[in-house]
Parts: C-alpha cells; structure tokens; sequence
C-alpha cells in the first residue's frame, strides 16, 4: 500500500508546475515574441540566432490570439490573415495556453513568465523559450 502512495505522489509531481506564473504575470504575455531556443527531452538543443518569423501574442481576461508575423527593417510587421485562438487556463496548479487554429489544437504548460522571456512546455515534453522581440530599427 505504501508502495502505490509513493508512485502516486511521483506522478503527481512529474505532472505539476514547479513554481507556478502569478496570475497577474500572464498579461506579460501580450506582444512580440521570438524564439531563442528549444530543449529536447533527449537533452539536445537547437539554438536560433536569426528567426524570420515571431509571434504576436494578445491576450485579454484569458482569451486572445497567436499569429505568426514577420518584421521588418523599419520596424513594422508583416501580418498574414490566419492567426490561432488561445486561452489560458488554470488547471492543476499550472497555467496552459490551449490553442486552436484551423488545422489543429494543441496545448503547451506556461513554465515562466518575465517581461523579458517566457517558456513553454508542449505535451511532448519539448521546452521552448522566447525572448522579448526588440526590432531591428531599434537593436544597436
């Protein structure tokens, strides 16, 4: 008996947040964002020094969109017509950004939020990070 109660406390904490976002942090999740690198559950990483296309992130009382833009020199975007639904959502102690697009649905664990960065954590067990998109017009 004891036996199970540790498994099921084991599990129970591979499954959870380790420090969960403040509620109040996911509003840093609103603008422009690019990725920085991606860590593998097999402990490779994939490093990007130059991203083509960033995301656009708005969320409102949980509710937003997720759409793929590509900045310009001059420090605009371009913006296509598609752009996926999100919403985040509390669930067992953590923060999920479940999104929806045309083609798909998928949900990624919100590991950490910052105005400078965040991480996301996709069911495969696959860590994105992004880092605040600063614009090209603007970089020294």
């Amino acid at each position: 008996m004891k036996h199970n109660l540790y498994v099921l406390l084991l599990v129970t904490t591979l499954f959870s947040c380790t420090s969960k976002p403040k509620k109040e942090d996911i509003a840093k999740l609103n603008g422009y964002w690019e990725i920085e690198k991606v860590d593998f559950p097999d402990g490779n990483k994939k490093e990007y020094q130059v991203n083509e296309f960033i995301d656009f992130i708005s969320v409102k009382e949980n509710k937003g969109i997720r759409q793929k833009v590509a900045p310009q020199l001059d420090g605009s975007f371009l913006k296509g017509a598609l752009h996926d639904d999100i919403r985040v959502v509390d669930s067992a102690d953590c923060y999920y950004i479940k999104t929806k697009s045309k083609f798909t649905k998928w949900e990624e664990k919100i590991v950490s939020v910052s105005d400078a960065e965040f991480v996301l954590e996709n069911e495969a067990k696959i860590v994105y990070h992004f880092k605040k998109f600063v614009p090209y017009d603007k970089r020294k």
